[in-house]
C-alpha cells in the first residue's frame, strides 16, 4: 500500500503523570505514516484524490496543544484516530516522542508507536454519506457550545481551537459569549456559558459528530442525562440544511427551535439564519417565541481573544441593567474595511425590544466573513526571538478563521545608535478577521508571549485605512528592509500598494543592515 510520511512535527503540550507536567509545557515530536491508495492522485494530480497532509499536521498540533492526558500512549491514540477521520487513509502508524521526559538516567529519547486501521464494518459515517464523493464536498455546519463546570470560558475557547483542528475543517465564525440561567434545573445549579460557531468542513455529518464527541471527552465530558451539569457540550445544530431521523444524529437538532441559548448566539452570528425540519422558521422569529428568551444575556463579544478569560464577567457587570434578554452590545464599528457585501437582518423588522432585535442590531454592524490575504511582520531584540516567532505563528494560526499560508526565512537586523540587534521575519495568512480585529488579536498574542515581541499588520488585501489605531497598509513598512527583505523572499511577486516589494527593497535606506540567517528555522524547539 502507498504511504505518506510526516516526520518531526513539533508542538508543546502539558502531558504526563507527574504533577508539574500538568502545569509546565514541554516539547512533543510526532512521526506519522499514512497508508492509502495514491494511484488515482498519481493519474489526476488532484488533491481530492489524496489526503491533505497539511491539515493532518495542523490536527496533530491541535491535539498536542489540547487537553492534558497522562500517557503518551493516549496521546498517540488520539492522533491516530484523528488521522483515520480522513476518508482516504486506511491505516496509520503514529510515533509520539517525549524527548524531555522526566527520567533520572541519561537517555536520548522516549517514544510510543501505535498502529490503527479503519474499521471495515458499516458505520454511521457510511450510512450518512450520500454517494462515494459526498464526504469530499465542502459542507457548512452550525455547532452549539456550552458548559457550566470549571473555567467554562477557557474550555469553550480551547474547544473552538480543537474544532478548527479537525481534519479538513475551518471555523468560519464565532458568536458572542452568552450567560444562560440553569432554567428548569435545581436551584443551586451553576449558570451556563453558551456560544455558537460555524464551520466549513469536508467531513460528513457523522464524521464531524465523532470529532466533536472526542473533543468533549478530552475536556472531561461524560454523557449521562441531558439535564445535568457538564464541562463541555458540542451539538451539531444544522448541517447544510439537511434533515435526518437517524437516532445517532438527528438533523436539524430536534430541540434547537425552542432553546434561546442556541438561537440567540446563532442569530448574532448569522442574522439571516433559517432552521429547517419540523419546526422550520427564521431563527429571529423562533428566538422571539422561545419561552426561555429572558434567561440569556450576551456578556462578551471578544471572548476568543487570548487574555480575556475574565472578560465575560466584566461585561456581565457592565450590562447588569439589562438583566433580562440579550444585553445590547451594538457598538458602532467604524473601521473602513467593515463595508461588506454580506446582507444582515434589518432590526427594525423584528419585534421591538426583544432579544432577537437586539442580537440582530449587534450582528448588523459586525464585519462580514470575507477571507482576505494579510501579511504580518515579526521582530524582536530578545535572545529568544526565534522561539517567540514560532509561538506567535502557532498562536495566530490558532485564531478562528485564520490559516497561515507562508513563512519567510529568518533575518538578522543590525541596529544603530547602540541599540541591540534584532531578528525579523514575515508571515502571510488567510483571515476572516477585519483589520482592526486582527490588530487587536496580534496585540494580545504579543502580550501573552513577550514584551520584546512586535507583531504588525503590514498589509491586508482590499483594505486601506488611516484610522489612528488601524493603519493599513502599515505606513513605514516601505522604508524598512527588515520587513521588505523577508517578504520578498517569501513572495517575490509581492506588491505593497502599487509598488513591487522588490523595488522598495532595492531603494530602502537600511537595506545593508539586514541579512538572511536561515530558511528552515521554523522547524525547531518551541519551548
Amino acid at each position: 500500500m502507498d504511504q505518506i510520511r510526516l516526520t518531526g512535527i513539533r508542538a508543546t503540550g502539558k502531558h504526563g503523570v507527574l504533577d508539574f507536567e500538568h502545569e509546565r509545557a514541554q516539547t512533543f515530536v510526532v512521526d506519522a505514516t499514512l497508508f492509502l491508495d495514491l494511484a488515482a492522485a498519481g493519474r489526476s494530480d488532484d488533491l481530492n484524490d489524496t489526503v491533505d497532509y497539511g491539515a493532518i499536521a495542523k490536527g496533530i498540533v491541535a491535539i498536542i496543544e489540547g487537553e492534558h492526558v497522562d500517557l503518551i500512549e493516549k496521546l498517540a491514540d488520539h492522533i491516530a484516530r484523528m488521522i483515520l477521520d480522513f476518508p482516504a487513509v486506511r491505516r496509520t502508524q503514529v510515533t509520539v516522542h517525549k524527548p524531555n521526559a522526566p527520567i533520572t538516567v541519561p537517555f536520548d529519547d522516549v517514544s510510543v508507536t501505535v498502529e490503527r486501521a479503519r474499521e471495515t464494518s458499516k458505520t454511521i459515517d457510511e450510512r450518512t454519506t450520500d454517494g462515494a464523493g459526498e464526504s469530499r464536498r465542502t459542507h457548512h455546519a452550525v455547532i452549539a457550545m456550552g458548559g457550566n463546570q470549571g473555567d467554562v470560558t477557557a474550555t469553550l475557547r480551547d474547544a473552538v481551537r480543537c474544532v478548527d483542528g479537525l481534519p479538513s475543517t475551518q471555523v468560519t465564525g464565532v458568536s458572542p459569549l452568552y450567560r444562560t440561567d440553569a432554567w428548569g434545573m435545581p436551584e443551586d445549579t451553576a449558570e451556563f456559558r453558551n456560544a455558537v460557531i460555524s464551520v466549513d468542513t469536508r467531513l460528513s455529518a457523522a464524521e464531524l459528530l465523532n470529532g466533536l464527541q472526542r473533543i468533549e471527552a478530552s475536556h472531561g465530558r461524560e454523557r449521562t442525562d441531558h439535564w445535568t451539569s457538564r464541562t463541555l457540550d458540542l451539538d451539531i445544530i444544522d448541517f447544510d440544511g439537511q434533515e435526518s431521523d437517524d437516532p445517532d444524529l438527528t438533523l436539524p437538532h430536534p430541540r434547537a427551535w425552542q432553546r434561546a441559548f442556541v438561537l440567540g448566539p446563532w442569530l448574532a452570528l448569522e442574522p439571516d439564519a433559517e432552521l429547517g425540519g419540523a419546526h422550520a422558521g427564521s431563527v429571529a422569529q423562533l428566538l422571539h417565541e422561545a419561552s426561555d428568551r429572558d434567561h440569556i444575556d450576551e456578556i462578551s463579544d471578544d471572548w476568543m481573544v487570548a487574555g480575556t478569560a475574565g472578560a465575560a464577567d466584566t461585561h456581565a457587570e457592565r450590562d447588569s441593567e439589562d438583566s433580562h434578554g440579550i444585553a445590547d452590545t451594538s457598538e458602532t464599528i467604524d473601521s473602513p474595511e467593515t463595508i461588506d457585501t454580506a446582507e444582515t437582518a434589518d432590526p427594525a423588522e423584528l419585534p421591538e425590544g426583544t432579544a432577537a432585535s437586539k442580537a440582530a442590531a449587534a450582528a448588523a454592524v459586525r464585519p462580514g466573513l470575507t477571507s482576505r490575504r494579510a501579511v504580518i511582520s515579526l521582530d524582536s531584540a530578545s535572545s529568544d526571538a526565534e522561539n517567540q516567532f514560532r509561538r506567535a505563528i502557532v498562536a495566530v494560526d490558532g485564531l478562528p478563521g485564520n490559516q497561515v499560508e507562508g513563512i519567510s526565512p529568518l533575518y538578522h537586523v543590525s541596529q544603530v545608535d547602540d541599540l541591540p540587534d534584532k531578528m525579523a521575519a514575515v508571515m502571510q495568512i488567510s483571515t476572516r478577521m477585519s483589520a482592526r480585529e486582527l490588530i487587536g488579536a496580534l496585540e494580545s498574542v504579543e502580550s501573552s508571549i513577550s514584551p520584546d515581541l512586535d507583531l504588525d499588520l503590514v498589509d491586508m488585501e482590499g483594505v486601506v485605512s488611516d484610522e489612528p489605531d488601524c493603519k493599513v497598509p502599515w505606513p513605514s513598512a516601505r522604508e524598512h528592509a527588515s520587513v521588505l527583505a523577508p517578504w520578498f523572499d517569501m513572495d517575490p511577486d509581492a506588491r505593497l500598494g502599487r509598488d513591487p516589494v522588490a523595488f522598495l527593497l532595492a531603494v530602502a535606506p537600511d537595506a545593508a543592515q539586514v541579512g538572511m540567517l536561515t530558511d528552515n528555522w521554523i522547524i525547531g524547539d518551541t519551548l
